[in-house]
C-alpha cells in the first residue's frame, strides 16, 4: 500500500487534540508501572488498562473520520471480532477475558495508524527527544535498582508487594525502571536506541527547533551504554546491535550519511573506552557476562536463544508445536496473565506458551484466524520497511529507516499480551508510519 504524504499531518490544527491524547498515552505508558508500584498500589489491577480509554477514543474518532482505509487495519479488526464471537461460542465463554484479548487487536493495533496520521514531523521529533532526555534519569534509577537489595523501595513489586526485579545473575536482579517488569524497560530502550542513533547521525542536519544540545546527546549515549550491561538483558544487547546494523547499512546505501556515521562510530568507541577506563560499569559487565554465559548454556547460544527462539522460533513453534490447538483456538485473552488469572490458571495452563507471541496468537485464535493476524502484522511491517527504504534511498531521509528498525523488532512478534510491551509496539509502529508519511519530497 502507498503511504502518501498527508498535508493534514503537518498543518491541520484540529489534529491537536489527538496529538495531546497521544502524548497522554505516552506519559501513562512510561509511568503506568510507577503508579502500580509506588503511587497507587491498591489500584494496580485497574491501572493495567489505564491507557485503554485513550486508545478506544482515538480509534473511534478514526472510524468516524474514515481514516481506516488501509486493508491491514480493516482485516485485523474483522479477524479479531470474528475471534471474539467464536471465543464466546466455542472457546472459553468468558466475556471479560474475551474483551481483554479483543481490545489488543481492535483498539491498540489500529492506534498505529492514528499516531501515524496525526503526528507532524516536528511533533514526532519532539516525542523522540522526550524519550532521549528521559533516558538519563531512567538510567540513574536502573543503576540504583541494580545495586539495591530486593527489599528496597525502588525494587518493590506491583501492588506494593514482592519485588519487580527478575532473575539475573550473581545475586543481582534485572531492574525494571519505572515499569512493572523488566520487559517494559527493555521495550523503552528500544525506542531510545533507534532515536539516539538517528540524532547522533542527523542532529546537525536538523533545524534549530528540532536539534539536541551536543553535550546532552553525548550524555544520552553514555547512559545508553551503561544501561546495556546494567539491564542484564540479552534482548537489549540484541536490539542495540540491530539498530547499529541499520545505521551502518544506511551509510552503505546513501553515501551522504557515510561521514556522519563514521563520526558516530568514533563517538561510540570513545564512550566505550571512557566507561572502561573509569570502571563505572565493571560490576554490571561482570554480572552481564555471567548472565550471558548461563543463559547461552541453557538455550544453546545467542543465535538459538534470543534470535532463534524469541524472534524467529515463535513462528515455527506455533506451526509445528501446537497440533492440539482447536480450530478456533482456546479463546481470546487466555494467553495473557490477566486473562488466564481470571480463568483460574496462568498463561501456561491452557495448552500453549503465552510468552511465545506467535504461539499465543495461534493458541487463542486457532490456526486460521491466528495466521491471518500474524500475516497482517508481518505484511504491514514489511510494507513499512519497504517504504522506509524508499525514503532513505530516494530522499536521503534517515528518520523512517531508523524508526523502521525499532518497528521490525516489535510489531511482527512483540509480546502484545504484556500491556507495556503492547504500548511500545504501538508507538514503534506509529512513529515509523509518521516518519514515512511526513517525509519530505525530493528538492
Amino acid at each position: 500500500m502507498e503511504w502518501v504524504a498527508d498535508k493534514n499531518a503537518t498543518a491541520c490544527p484540529t489534529y491537536n487534540v489527538y496529538r495531546y491524547a497521544v502524548w497522554l498515552y505516552v506519559i501513562l505508558l512510561v509511568f503506568e508501572g510507577a503508579l502500580r508500584k509506588w503511587v497507587l498500589p491498591s489500584l494496580a489491577t485497574p491501572l493495567l488498562v489505564v491507557r485503554d480509554p485513550i486508545a478506544i477514543w482515538l480509534v473511534v474518532e478514526g472510524l468516524r473520520r474514515k481514516w481506516f482505509v488501509s486493508p491491514y487495519f480493516r482485516v485485523m479488526m474483522i479477524a479479531a471480532t470474528l475471534s471474539f464471537f467464536l471465543t464466546l461460542v466455542a472457546g472459553h465463554h468468558n466475556l471479560l477475558v474475551a474483551l481483554f484479548g479483543w481490545r489488543i487487536y481492535f483498539f491498540h493495533f489500529p492506534m498505529i495508524l492514528v499516531i501515524g496520521k496525526v503526528l507532524a514531523r516536528d511533533e514526532l521529533l519532539r516525542m523522540l527527544r522526550f524519550f532521549l532526555y528521559l533516558s538519563v534519569p531512567m538510567t540513574l534509577l536502573v543503576v540504583v535498582q541494580f545495586y539495591s537489595p530486593d527489599t528496597a523501595w525502588v525494587n518493590i513489586g506491583v501492588g506494593g508487594e514482592g519485588t519487580a526485579g527478575f532473575g539475573g545473575a550473581m545475586g543481582y536482579m534485572r531492574p525494571p525502571g519505572t515499569f512493572s517488569f523488566t520487559s517494559g524497560y527493555v521495550a523503552f530502550q528500544g525506542i531510545v536506541g533507534c532515536s539516539m542513533l538517528y540524532y547522533l547521525a542527523a542532529n546537525r542536519t536538523l533545524d534549530e527547533r528540532n536539534r539536541m544540545n551536543g553535550w546532552a546527546l553525548a550524555l544520552v549515549l553514555v547512559c545508553y551504554l551503561i544501561a546495556i550491561p546494567t539491564s542484564i538483558s540479552r534482548t537489549n544487547l540484541f536490539q542495540s546491535t540491530v539498530f547499529v546494523a541499520f545505521l551502518l547499512l544506511a551509510a552503505v546505501l546513501k553515501p551522504e550519511w557515510r561521514n556522519r556515521v563514521v563520526l558516530f562510530v568514533l563517538a561510540g568507541i570513545a564512550a566505550v573506552a571512557l566507561l572502561g577506563y573509569s570502571g563505572i560499569a565493571d560490576t554490571s559487565m561482570e554480572v552481564f557476562n555471567a548472565r550471558f554465559e548461563s543463559a547461552n548454556e541453557a538455550e544453546g547460544g545467542l543465535a538459538r536463544g534470543v534470535i532463534g527462539n524469541r524472534y524467529f522460533g515463535g513462528y515455527l513453534e506455533a506451526l509445528f508445536g501446537g497440533a492440539g490447538v482447536p480450530v478456533f483456538g482456546y479463546g481470546l485473552g487466555l494467553g495473557t496473565n490477566a486473562g488466564a488469572s481470571l480463568m483460574g490458571g496462568d498463561m501456561y495452563a491452557f495448552g500453549f506458551n503465552g510468552e511465545v507471541e506467535w504461539q499465543r496468537v495461534i493458541g487463542e485464535c486457532g490456526f486460521i484466524l491466528g495466521l491471518v493476524i500474524i500475516g497482517v502484522r508481518l505484511l504491514f511491517s514489511l510494507d513499512m520497511l519497504r517504504h522506509a527504504y524508499m525514503r532513505l534511498t530516494e530522499r536521503a531521509d534517515l528518520l523512517p529507516w531508523m524508526m523502521a528498525a525499532g518497528m521490525m523488532l516489535t510489531v511482527p512478534q512483540g509480546q502484545w499480551a504484556i500491556p507495556a510491551n503492547l504500548g511500545f509496539c504501538v508507538l514503534a509502529g506509529g512513529f515509523a508510519l509518521s516518519a514515512v508519511r511526513t517525509s519530505q519530497a525530493k528538492p
